[in-house]
């Protein structure tokens, strides 16, 4: 099965800011179809697992599964209010079917975390709907509190 990658990538004038990545904001109106009741789990290697994703995807038909962005949108949460001003960054590659995005989240209001980092890798099904394949998490430590590269370890 042919593989989407998503990641979230951050900053300006900082070794976070991916080249070609773009802030994007969620859209003001959710797309319609039944939002996912449930959150990725993320196991201590930062492998992302959405269990019971797809199959609600396959059940309800939602709109937002028909765009790669709103659906890792809503995989991730991203829709929901973040308690500061979180800065979202997306790149994406030129795949229609099976694309690459990369995405970073910034100023997390963390004093551990500098930013956070996802891939999600996706594959447009032939109803037009995209599904998750895989993925994971990484982030990058505040000056002082560990490691400065995207890594699946903790920060201190």
């Amino acid at each position: 099965m042919p593989l989407v990658l998503i990641a979230l990538l951050a900053g300006c004038s900082d070794p976070i800011e991916q080249p070609g990545a773009a802030p994007w904001t969620p859209p003001a109106t959710q797309a319609p179809g039944a939002p996912w009741p449930d959150r990725v789990t993320v196991d201590a290697g930062g492998v992302l697992a959405a269990p019971g994703f797809n199959a609600h995807i396959d059940s309800t038909a939602p709109a937002w599964a028909e765009a790669a962005d709103s659906t890792v949108a809503e995989l991730l949460d991203l829709n929901r209010g973040f308690d500061g001003p979180v800065d979202i960054y997306l790149h994406r590659d030129k795949t229609d079917d099976d694309p690459v995005l990369t995405v970073t989240l910034t100023k997390l209001g963390d004093d551990s975390i500098k930013a956070m980092r996802y891939r999600v890798a996706l594959h447009r099904e032939p109803d037009g709907r995209f599904r998750f394949v895989s993925g994971d998490r990484t982030q990058r430590c505040q000056s002082g509190r560990g490691h400065q590269t995207f890594e699946a370890a903790h920060c201190s």
